[in-house]
C-alpha cells in the first residue's frame, strides 16, 4: 500500500507540474500577442512622429538657407536677382531638372534665379539630395526700376534639392495649404518649397523718395 500511494502521489504532482507548465505557456503566448497588438498599433503613430521631425528639421534647414540667402544679398556677396514688376506670388516655380550648382553660387542649369546652399559637405548640390537646398530669388518693384539702390522687395522660395527630379516643382499659390507645413502628413510635400519668405532690400543710397516712388500711399512726414 505505502508504494501505490507513494506512485499515485508522484502521477498526481506530475499532472500538477504538468497543468502549471501548460498555464504559463498559455500566458507568454497571450502576453506575446498583446504586445504584438500593442505594436502593431502604436508604429503608424511612431512613424509619423519621426517623419514630423525630419520635415521639421528640413524647414529649419531651409529658414537657414532663405537667410544665408538674403544675408548675402543684403551685404553684397550675393548678386541682386532680376528686379520686376512680378510679385513673389506671381512667379512661377523652378524647372524640373539636373543640377548644377556649386555651393554658394548660382546654378548654371537650370539657370532661373537659383542658388546652392550645400547640405551634405560635397560643395556641389545635386538633385539626389536631401540635405542640399536651392534658394529661388526674385526681386519686386511696384514700379519699374533699373538700379538696386533703390529698393526692392526681396522674394524667396527655399526648396529641397531632391524636389529637382521629374515632375514640376510646385509654388505655394499650387497648394491647399500654404507651403511645405511642418504636418503635412509628415513629410509635407517634396515638390513644394520649405520657406517662402518676402523682405526689404535697401542700401546706402535708397533714400525716402525711392520708398515714396514705390509706395505712393505713404504718409507725408514733411
Amino acid at each position: 500500500m505505502p508504494k501505490q500511494l507513494t506512485k499515485l502521489q508522484s502521477k498526481q504532482q506530475l499532472v500538477i507540474q504538468s497543468s502549471q507548465s501548460g498555464f504559463t505557456i498559455i500566458e507568454s503566448l497571450l502576453a506575446m500577442m498583446v504586445i504584438t497588438i500593442l505594436m502593431v498599433g502604436l508604429a503608424p503613430i511612431i512613424a509619423l512622429s519621426v517623419a514630423t521631425r525630419v520635415q521639421a528639421r528640413r524647414v529649419e534647414l531651409g529658414a537657414e538657407a532663405a537667410k544665408t540667402y538674403i544675408d548675402g544679398v543684403r551685404s553684397g556677396i550675393i548678386p541682386d536677382p532680376e528686379i520686376s514688376t512680378t510679385a513673389l506670388s506671381d512667379v512661377g516655380a523652378p524647372p524640373a531638372g539636373n543640377l548644377t550648382c556649386d555651393d554658394n553660387a548660382e546654378c548654371t542649369a537650370p539657370a532661373n534665379n537659383l542658388y546652392c546652399i550645400d547640405g551634405d559637405g560635397n560643395k556641389i548640390c545635386t538633385s539626389n539630395s536631401t540635405t542640399d537646398m536651392i534658394v529661388q530669388g526674385s526681386g519686386f518693384s511696384p514700379v519699374a526700376i533699373t538700379d538696386a539702390d533703390d529698393g526692392y522687395s526681396l522674394g524667396v522660395r527655399v526648396y529641397r534639392a531632391d524636389a529637382f527630379q521629374e515632375q514640376a516643382l510646385e509654388t505655394s499659390s499650387d497648394l491647399d495649404s500654404n507651403k511645405a507645413l511642418t504636418f503635412t502628413g509628415g513629410l509635407g510635400k517634396r515638390k513644394a518649397p520649405l520657406v517662402e519668405i518676402t523682405t526689404e532690400i535697401t542700401t546706402a543710397k535708397t533714400n525716402m523718395n525711392d520708398f515714396r516712388r514705390r509706395f505712393p500711399n505713404l504718409p507725408n512726414t514733411n
